[in-house]
């Protein structure tokens, strides 16, 4: 018998030049996360009631995720779980911001995952975070939540 091990994580950085708030509110605001998350091409749409307890997910063309948020510091901190549609166990994902120069430092660890897993969470949240960039330099601020 294989025992599979949760001890694993993936760890992705980034900077992005818009103020830590400014990056906070397109992470917690449902229609910023529709507008940046995944690529318009699976027809996201995103919820999310940024409180400790509140829920927030993403669905799109036949897949999703969905999770509870854990902890809040807005706007340096956030931690929530995070479970596929699918899948029977929780991960989780820790975000942290931090003012750097021009912008904000993010920093991403998604734990509590197996190592295929966190291969290819790492690919994902490269992924998502690419165009983040974009997003915050549009016309289209985030909300105020």
């Amino acid at each position: 018998m294989t025992t599979v091990s949760f001890g694993e994580s993936a760890r992705v950085e980034a900077h992005v030049a818009a103020p830590p708030e400014r990056v906070w509110a397109a992470l917690t605001d449902a229609d910023s996360l529709t507008a940046w998350y995944w690529p318009a091409a699976v027809s996201p749409a995103a919820t999310s009631d940024p409180a400790v307890g509140g829920r927030f997910g993403v669905r799109g063309d036949g897949m999703g995720f969905a999770g509870e948020y854990a902890e809040l510091e807005r706007p340096r901190r956030i931690v929530q779980s995070w479970r596929w549609d699918g899948d029977d166990r929780d991960s989780r994902v820790t975000i942290e911001l931090t003012p750097a120069g021009d912008g904000t430092d993010l920093v991403v660890v998604h734990d509590r995952i197996d190592a295929a897993t966190a291969e290819d969470y790492r690919a994902g949240w490269e992924s998502c975070l690419a165009r983040l960039p974009g997003f915050l330099a549009s016309d289209s601020p985030p909300g105020n939540r």
